[in-house]
């Protein structure tokens, strides 16, 4: 397949027009488009992009990672894919520890069970807590919330099953045994990321100093920035050694916040969702989230009943969208969703366009919708708006 885009994001740049060759599920030559070469696929209007890449997604389309079965899986990952989104990281939150090492258990079945589909990826599990700091515990339940001692760590990765489908952890740093657990964690694998905490910077360095290189949800539920005091946020938007989750909602930050992160965290920045089960449905219909009710407000937000936000009720390519109508740079935006997001749990195959990376990639229209996409080089059915 020969794909011709007059503009392609390649670098974290707009580059072209180019023509992007792929043989099987892979990228295999990228070169300057003469105009005169017959292509499958011509992209004249709009723009070429790796797929969207969400690590912070608890759920979409009234589905629960943590309890979702086989034919939930299928709505998530092909409602996703036909959103643009062509990766994830499942996000499974603060539970008793059975419950926790279950859901784990099940992302890994699905991430095998959906390996050669035309859907989402699912590439490792996110575990959200429960190694969580109770002042800062948001909407997840503070008395499930445990240190990150040995025996707890034990407990949750005793089986191999749910071992093998895990690759994120957030932590609150300054908890109990939380460096030793650090190390353990990125020893074996796994990328730590450092929230829902109480941390001082000097903490959040140690946690550097340890081996986290990735941020939850910067400025939400963490102790933050100050004039003394730089707090999570500054200590992560400062340090070169951390990615800086984002989520690009438009309401957990102010967009002019978001912009600062990308102007401040540059290629470290990472555009994430926190969205959750009632992600892309309609306001008002109410679904359980982590043991508690949660339902959208009108303005794509999932609430608790008390008013606590849960998390985000939109799907990844509408926050690119939020973010670009306020005035954010397109090539920023969508970097941090593809590029930045691949290197920060170390890869390049995904998330790229680049010669070897894997062909999952999205077409942009002039309104920045997904109007095609291909996984793997297969193009999918994009419903029409």
């Amino acid at each position: 397949m020969r794909l011709r885009a007059a503009r392609a994001l390649v670098g974290g740049l707009f580059v072209g027009p180019v023509v992007i060759e792929v043989a099987g599920d892979r990228i295999v030559r990228i070169r300057p488009a003469d105009g005169d070469e017959r292509v499958d696929h011509d992209i004249v209007d709009g723009v070429l992009t790796a797929g969207l890449l969400d690590l912070q997604i608890n759920g979409s389309f009234g589905v629960d990672v943590a309890s979702a079965d086989a034919d939930g899986w299928r709505t998530l990952l092909t409602g996703l894919a036909a959103r643009g989104v062509t990766g994830i990281e499942p996000t499974v939150i603060t539970a008793p520890l059975p419950d926790i090492s279950a859901a784990l258990v099940r992302v890994g079945r699905a991430r095998d069970a959906f390996a050669d589909a035309p859907v989402a990826r699912i590439l490792g599990a996110h575990l959200e807590g429960p190694f969580l700091a109770p002042a800062r515990k948001g909407a997840h339940r503070a008395e499930c919330m445990l240190a990150p001692t040995p025996e707890n760590l034990d407990a949750l990765l005793g089986d191999p099953a749910a071992r093998a489908a895990l690759r994120t952890v957030t932590l609150a740093p300054e908890l109990p045994g939380a460096l030793e657990a650090i190390r353990r964690l990125t020893g074996e694998g796994h990328v730590v990321a450092v929230g829902h905490s109480d941390a001082t910077a000097a903490q959040v360095h140690a946690a550097a100093d340890a081996g986290a290189t990735m941020t939850t949800h910067v400025f939400n539920a963490q102790r933050p920035l100050t004039p003394r005091e730089p707090g999570v946020p500054g200590a992560v938007l400062t340090d070169e050694r951390f990615f800086v989750g984002t989520i690009i909602d438009g309401q957990h930050l102010d967009p002019r916040v978001v912009s600062l992160v990308l102007r401040s965290a540059g290629r470290r920045a990472v555009g994430v969702t926190d969205a959750i089960v009632t992600a892309g449905l309609e306001a008002g219909h109410w679904h359980d989230f982590g043991g508690q009710p949660v339902a959208n407000d009108a303005c794509g937000l999932g609430r608790r009943p008390d008013g606590t936000i849960a998390g985000a009720g939109i799907v990844l390519d509408e926050g690119v969208r939020r973010m670009i109508a306020a005035g954010l740079d397109p090539a920023a935006v969508l970097s941090a969703c593809t590029e930045n997001a691949a290197r920060s749990l170390g890869r390049t195959d995904i998330g790229h366009i680049a010669e070897g990376a894997v062909a999952d990639l999205v077409q942009w229209d002039a309104a920045w919708h997904p109007s095609s996409v291909w996984i793997g080089g297969r193009a999918l059915a994009v419903p029409a708006r």
